[in-house]
């Protein structure tokens, strides 16, 4: 099954749709925020793949899903528990087993994606690239947080995979957090 495919198979879930109701880092969406990881880290791994051989599917998949969680972390949880930073990378691996069939090295990215926060260190150099793609990401947007008004740049919809020649899009465009 090609990248596109694979990539196509999670971006039109309905389940992993539902990040886009859920607000991560303001004014971003869970799933703007997957996105965005996801391309810096694939954009990333493409340009390292033959020096460092890397497995560029399993980084932008494991990017994917890093954050899949369904709840708004910054409203308390309806069963009480708190903690997200070190909780959720527990709770997204089991929500994309559940949908989805992982690589060990996918698990392993979801899981450690938060080191040093958590104590699971990184076992794969995409999971290393992976986080710090997210911690990128995080930065990014946090430089976005007092504007008023963002350019449409910066909502991320799609996936642009450059060595493979395609733009990967989410079919439906969901809903924003109130």
């Amino acid at each position: 099954m090609s990248l596109s495919k694979h990539v196509e198979d999670i971006l039109n879930h309905e389940e992993y749709q539902q990040l886009g109701q859920f607000t991560h880092h303001r004014p971003f969406t869970t799933l703007e925020h997957s996105l965005r990881v996801a391309q810096i880290a694939y954009n990333w791994s493409i340009r390292l793949e033959d020096k460092v051989n890397l497995d560029t599917c399993a980084v932008t998949r494991g990017a994917l899903l890093h954050d899949f969680f369904l709840y708004d972390w910054h409203k308390l949880r309806p069963d009480g528990s708190r903690w997200h930073g070190f909780r959720h990378p527990r709770i997204a691996c089991q929500n994309a087993e559940r949908c989805f069939e992982l690589s060990e090295k996918e698990k392993d990215i979801i899981l450690s994606h938060m080191w040093p926060l958590t104590l699971r260190l990184p076992r794969s150099k995409e999971a290393f690239l992976v986080m710090f793609a997210d911690k990128m990401a995080s930065i990014q947007e946090f430089r976005c947080k007092f504007k008023k008004q963002l350019p449409p740049s910066e909502r991320y919809t799609s996936l642009h995979l450059i060595k493979h020649g395609k733009l990967v899009r989410l079919k439906t465009s969901p809903a924003r957090p109130q």
